[in-house]
């Protein structure tokens, strides 16, 4: 799962034109956002997990039995994400994103698709798909939510003091 989420990690990063500048909400990524990046995220790895694992995994396992339902779960929920996760990506893409500001969803959203399609690739070897079928089935009892927050948490705890990925800072609570 380290793996997974380093390789959205890494993703995110790919998308990112520009190093991060100071940490203000103009510039770097508030929880929200994170969330929806990482809901609009997790179809691709969902997907990806499926392709590289489903062929080494016995019939019975959660990667072959119920990881197409919450990976459509996910996909359900890209809508709902998106404004959030356009705002992330402007944001990664800073030097782009007066640019692109402006460009219909419509005509962005495809764009988008097709980079992380491009650039995203989870090194998953078999002979981890064993572990990250474990790692998936223990994360079930979660909600869709409470997997987003985790990862989101995970991600931005990992990435706080990168360059292309810069989290807006904790508040003290």
């Amino acid at each position: 799962m380290r793996k997974i989420i380093s390789a959205v990690a890494v993703s995110l990063a790919l998308c990112a034109t520009t190093t991060a500048q100071a940490a203000d909400t103009a510039s770097c990524i508030t929880q929200q956002e994170m969330d929806g990046i990482i809901t609009y995220f997790l179809p691709k790895v969902f997907d990806q997990v499926a392709q590289k694992c489903s062929s080494v995994l016995p019939a019975d396992s959660y990667v072959r039995t119920s990881l197409p339902s919450l990976a459509t779960q996910f996909e359900n929920r890209k809508i709902a994400a998106w404004p959030m996760a356009k705002s992330a990506f402007l944001k990664l893409g800073q030097s782009e994103g007066k640019e692109i500001a402006g460009v219909s969803d419509d005509v962005l959203r495809p764009l988008i698709d097709e980079a992380l399609s491009a650039r995203m690739s989870i090194p998953i070897k078999p002979s981890t798909c064993g572990d990250v079928n474990d790692i998936m089935e223990a994360l079930s009892p979660l909600s869709p939510e409470q997997t987003v927050h985790l990862a989101s948490a995970i991600i931005t705890v990992a990435t706080r003091d990168g360059k292309a990925i810069l989290p807006c800072p904790r508040r003290a609570d």
